[in-house]
């Protein structure tokens, strides 16, 4: 029968120590790093994130709010445009003989078409990735994304656009309070 190995070491009195199998406990300094580490993860992820890395991840200091800034604008200009659409029909009816409607029918519709488009599909996406954004840093407000994204989803679908301007100001006043831009 062998005996287990022994521990050759030497402490303050000379006497070999036996060896163990029982962990070390972890130092001050080891303590300190992972509780420092497990804080910080805590505080970058306080909500679900289902769709992961399938869209960019963005700091607060990106530019993904424009796109949410651009719904108002976006119906905001395409009131203009009718009422000047509307001006120039009627212009062209009793005057010069179809050129307006023409240019605004084909050129105008077409341009604002595609932009509203090009609206639909980045607002829901604009939104939850800055609402992320902001979630994952220190600020003051936590939006979370998903439902963020959701909201400026069926606004957009739903309601083409008229809720999604209510929905675009009060989540860029939100923005402002928390992280101060716009």
């Amino acid at each position: 029968m062998s005996s287990p190995p022994r521990d050759e070491s030497s402490s303050g009195d000379d006497t070999p120590t036996p060896p163990t199998d029982e962990p070390m406990p972890p130092t001050d300094e080891q303590s300190r790093e992972r509780d420092a580490s497990s804080s910080v993860g805590e505080q970058a992820q306080d909500f679900d994130d289902p769709i992961g890395d399938l869209l960019p991840r963005a700091s607060v200091d990106s530019r993904w709010w424009y796109w949410i800034a651009a719904i108002p604008l976006y119906v905001v200009l395409g009131g203009v445009l009718a009422v000047l659409f509307v001006g120039a029909f009627l212009f062209d009816l009793f005057l010069t003989g179809g050129i307006a409607t023409v240019f605004g029918a084909f050129i105008v519709l077409p341009v604002l078409g595609l932009l509203g488009l090009v609206l639909t599909i980045l607002f829901p996406v604009a939104t939850y990735v800055d609402a992320r954004a902001i979630a994952e840093s220190d600020a003051s407000w936590t939006p979370d994304p998903l439902v963020w994204g959701l909201a400026a989803l069926a606004t957009v679908v739903l309601s083409a656009f008229t809720l999604s301007v209510v929905l675009a100001l009060y989540y860029l006043y939100k923005r402002h309070v928390a992280v101060g831009t716009p």
